[in-house]
């Protein structure tokens, strides 16, 4: 993996083994994050791995399990969490929602690398470089609420599987959990380093037209980094645009973003927004400057649809906008 996911050169006893799924302490400032000290304790390490992980969610509700690749940003799950999708939510350890898409993929090994469409969080995990078998390891499982903890796990040994499609799965680990296993969890060594992926594969006959046994096995870092060997290197997502340029509209009862001027072809003119009209909210929240409501596009990627409220002619409406890159 190269940079991605390298060895993190820390060892610790087990970490946080008696942190409840509960309501967990504050985030360190944000400009410690991502650095563990020399000598971290149990605690710092589930931090560091609690800002590492991220929740897979649809409609809102969390659904799966991913990684942040440290470094890099981008996120490693399995690819059966997407549904078929070509990308996801998900939520950050400090309630931050972004949605990603899959940048790419594997149906046999069951792996997805998905790729924020808007900000950059500064926290990711490594790659661990010791042997995990018959080690005391830990999985990132989802607990109460909707929070994310360490359960107990171990490896059990090597064993040969295959994909839902029959293609054969060599090496993979079979795990033992003390928890219900999620495809996507990040395996930990006490540093708080990845020693494998949950994914979903088989056992039972390898032909297609025989039913799968379906298992969660873990994907070790070699096939990890042979996965992410075809990813092209992390590049900045592109910027949303709306294509007005607004003021600060304080007159009368109507407060928000008085439209100046609508580019030409831009979203805004295809979602019929006019001179004179005024942006009062943005996905049902109040906007007052024109800064504001960058940044309310600015939460969202390229291709999304934003609910703005405008009060033109009189009389207000609602007005879905497809963004687009900016030219």
């Amino acid at each position: 993996m190269g940079s991605v996911l390298g060895g993190a050169g820390v060892t610790l006893p087990a970490f946080a083994q008696s942190t409840p799924a509960r309501a967990l302490p504050p985030l360190p400032s944000e400009d410690a994050a991502g650095a563990l000290p020399a000598a971290p304790t149990a605690q710092q390490v589930f931090e560091h791995v609690r800002r590492g992980v991220v929740a897979i969610e649809r409609a809102g509700v969390p659904t799966a399990v991913g990684t942040v690749l440290g470094g890099d940003g981008r996120i490693l799950t399995a690819l059966s969490n997407l549904g078929g999708s070509d990308g996801a939510d998900v939520r950050y350890a400090d309630g931050t929602t972004v949605h990603t898409k899959v940048g790419v993929s594997d149906r046999v090994l069951d792996l997805a690398l998905l790729i924020p469409q808007s900000g950059h969080w500064p926290d990711g995990l490594s790659a661990s470089d010791s042997d995990p078998q018959g080690a005391d390891l830990r999985a990132m499982l989802p607990g109460r609420g909707a929070h994310l903890g360490p359960a107990q796990a171990g490896i059990k040994g090597q064993v040969d599987a295959h994909a839902r499609t029959g293609e054969p799965l060599f090496h993979l680990f079979d795990v033992d959990l003390k928890g219900s296993p999620v495809a996507g969890a990040p395996l930990l060594d006490s540093a708080g380093s990845v020693v494998a992926v949950l994914v979903h594969a088989c056992k039972g006959p390898t032909r297609p037209a025989q039913a799968c046994l379906p298992v969660v096995l873990g994907a070790p870092i070699s096939t990890v980094r042979s996965f992410l060997s075809r990813a092209a290197p992390p590049g900045k997502a592109p910027a949303s645009w709306l294509g007005i340029r607004g003021e600060a509209q304080a007159d009368g009862n109507v407060r928000g973003v008085r439209v100046v001027a609508v580019a030409p072809s831009s979203p805004a003119e295809k979602a019929a927004l006019k001179p004179g009209d005024v942006v009062v909210a943005s996905d049902g929240e109040p906007i007052d400057s024109p800064e504001n409501l960058g940044k309310s596009i600015g939460r969202h990627a390229a291709g999304d649809r934003v609910k703005l409220l405008v009060f033109g002619g009189g009389a207000f409406r609602e007005v879905a906008v497809e963004l687009r890159p900016a030219p």
